[in-house]
């Protein structure tokens, strides 16, 4: 069953909207709160201040005598506090407040508020008045100008911090959307594989400045490689059924054969020779598998490379020398690699068995060992018909045989082993054509 695509965009769009919607909120009630409680500290600063100079006015038990005095100095020492003394009758006594404002307003409970004429234009105060037991009034005002402003200023951040939020809100909006969007995809895509077994199919890439497109492009690569490695899987095993098929057919019917008659000896050697066609066949993909997986990656040890194509040339050397090939071989420089030297040996009697198999007769086969920059490189090169471009990379693959190599002895299962073994040294081989022949040419990590 497929996972539909509007099932999974109206997921990730709900997804995102119910994540727009929280960080929403949280930016108001961030913003209301600065709001409020600037408000309110400057109102609470605002009226201790006042309380405290009309505690200190109540405290007098003269009231006229002591509060024209007090007043006339307090507003020499603090210009921003300003009083006006009135009797029963709202005449004024002393102090600067004169006339009383005609625009007053409340700004909380006991607390007055106008606007009065200072020396840098009319500013804003805020006031309480107290009545004395004699029935006089005194006003005490202070000049909240700068309060109020700072509280401006503190509102004008707010809708700022505000418009930053909705701007961080619909940026936030379209990223969790985007990435949600890309994780259902990403999911169905990965259900519906499972679901179908279809390895062919790959996840949409349709940006490259973001994460989940690389991850994306690493899933597809990895969906790319379990595809190969499956194909790969069906191919070895119709390979196997393919070359098994023949020599079994023939031993079937050669035992079937000695049904109810002598046997020689020399027909249980046929039969013995056969068996050991096939087991060998076995034993070559249960080394290459081993290989694969890394099972003797313990035997690394310091080898001499230049040590072991010489062994290998001097193993070889009989079978060239029937048909008159000569082995050149030269090593430099310290080429010492990091390696398995039984595995090594069996990469390089590979490439030399198939170099003397496709050689002609009377030709050279050119081993070389030696540096190149950071690398040691190993060079075999005979004078054969080579590999052909488009087969260079399909030799490696088990049973797989060339036109070329057909009529000569084999399984097709050397290169497939050569390519095991470079990859467990974390070597890199390439095939080249030599005008006349193959160069196969081998780099090596030296030893550290």
């Amino acid at each position: 069953m497929k996972v539909s695509r509007r099932y999974v965009d109206s997921s990730s769009f709900k997804m995102a909207l119910l994540f727009t919607i929280l960080l929403s909120a949280s930016a108001a009630i961030l913003c209301y709160f600065l709001i409020e409680f600037g408000r309110r500290d400057f109102l609470r600063e605002t009226e201790a201040a006042i309380d405290i100079e009309i505690s200190m006015l109540s405290s007098f038990e003269n009231t006229e005598e002591q509060l024209l005095p007090y007043i006339q100095r307090r507003a020499k020492d603090d210009a921003v506090v300003r009083f006006r003394y009135e009797n029963q009758k709202g005449v004024l006594l002393g102090g600067s407040v004169d006339p009383m404002p005609e625009h007053i307003q409340k700004i909380t409970e006991g607390v007055l508020g106008f606007d009065l004429l200072t020396a840098h234009g009319e500013q804003a105060f805020a006031a309480k008045i107290h009545t004395f037991e004699d029935g006089s009034r005194i006003l005490v005002a202070r000049n909240v100008h700068e309060l109020i402003a700072s509280y401006e200023r503190l509102i004008h951040l707010s809708w700022l911090i505000m418009m930053l939020m909705l701007v961080v809100v619909l940026v936030s909006f379209g990223i969790s959307h985007f990435v949600v969007s890309r994780i259902n995809r990403i999911a169905a895509t990965a259900q519906n594989i499972v679901e179908t077994g279809d390895l062919s199919q790959r996840l949409v890439i349709d940006s490259r400045w973001d994460d989940l497109s690389n991850l994306s492009e690493v899933l597809n690569g990895f969906l790319a490689k379990i595809e190969d490695l499956m194909n790969g899987v069906r191919e070895v095993s119709n390979n196997i059924a393919h070359d098994l098929r023949t020599p079994l057919s023939g031993l079937r019917g050669d035992i079937e054969a000695l049904k109810h008659r002598t046997v020689h000896e020399e027909q249980i050697d046929t039969l013995l020779s056969d068996v050991d066609h096939i087991l060998a066949i076995f034993h070559a993909l249960l080394r290459i598998a081993n290989i694969e997986k890394g099972k003797r990656s313990q035997h690394m040890v310091e080898v001499d490379l230049g040590r072991i194509i010489q062994d290998v040339a001097e193993l070889y050397e009989p079978l060239a020398e029937e048909r008159e090939i000569r082995f050149d071989l030269r090593t430099s420089g310290n080429v010492t690699i990091k390696g398995d030297g039984d595995l090594l040996f069996q990469l390089f009697a590979n490439l030399v068995d198939n170099a003397i198999k496709f050689a002609p007769e009377k030709s050279v086969i050119n081993l070389s060992v030696g540096r190149e920059g950071q690398f040691v490189v190993v060079l075999i090169q005979d004078q054969g018909p080579g590999i052909a471009d488009d087969e260079k990379e399909k030799v490696f693959k088990h049973f797989y045989r060339g036109d070329a190599s057909r009529s000569t002895p084999g399984n097709g299962l050397g290169l497939s082993l050569v390519r095991a073994v470079a990859g467990q040294h974390k070597a890199r081989i390439s095939l080249d054509n030599a005008s006349p022949g193959l160069r196969v040419r081998i780099l090596f990590q030296p030893y550290q």
